[in-house]
């Protein structure tokens, strides 16, 4: 990290320090927990296949004091968004703004795979941090790969959507039900029909930050 990180960081910055969470590092600590399960079950155990498999990279903080208690986890892998891929209208869009460079097929990007605060630091904003730790760290002059947006398949609910959309995440297709269509093709016209009417419920919505726009302003 370089410039202004205290103002950056907050808690995390001054008070906690960021590892690589391997599986040493998890028996030296308490027991993660985060109140979601499947949360819980990933950073206990399957962070570790992630790893190995090379799917995806777990990062923690862990206090100064004590540095056995984590105050959140997180994992990233690369991506990137296929302009190609995506609606008519959709694509022109993401093609306006990437209208600088050199026309590509698809554009790098870091995914955020897994993002979760333990329960005793719930509520004071170290989520948010995170993701702004994350954006310095991908627009820094040392950073050694290109990429261009930070994605998330956040979970489909009020209060996960409304956090990454207060932290500048945009929506990659305009509404839930475009999404579902383009995620999920109809088998046949029938198929298509009915889901015009009736669409699925998604688990979870595709969005994205703008780490050109984020530097540009920084």
């Amino acid at each position: 990290m370089g410039r202004n990180d205290k103002v950056i960081m907050g808690f995390l910055e001054d008070n906690c320090k960021l590892c690589v969470l391997t599986e040493e590092i998890r028996k030296s600590c308490a027991p993660f927990t985060c109140g979601k399960a499947d949360m819980d079950e990933f950073f206990c155990k399957d962070y570790n296949d992630y790893a190995f498999y090379m799917m995806g990279k777990s990062y923690c903080f862990r206090l100064d004091n004590d540095m056995s208690q984590i105050v959140c986890a997180f994992t990233l892998s690369n991506d990137s968004i296929r302009i190609n891929d995506l609606p008519r209208s959709r694509k022109d869009f993401m093609k306006s703004i990437t209208h600088h460079e050199k026309a590509l097929r698809r554009y790098p990007g870091l995914l955020l795979g897994r993002l979760a605060v333990a329960k005793e630091f719930a509520g004071q904003g170290i989520g948010s941090e995170v993701l702004t730790f994350i954006k310095y760290m991908f627009i820094d002059p040392d950073n050694k790969t290109g990429c261009r947006f930070l994605i998330v398949d956040a979970v489909n609910s009020p209060e996960v959507l409304s956090f990454y959309e207060k932290n500048g995440f945009h929506y990659l297709f305009t509404t839930e039900k475009q999404e579902e269509l383009y995620t999920f093709p109809p088998k046949n016209d029938e198929d298509k029909r009915k889901r015009q009417s009736n669409p699925m419920e998604l688990d979870t919505r595709l969005m994205y930050f703008d780490l050109l726009e984020f530097r540009e302003n920084f």
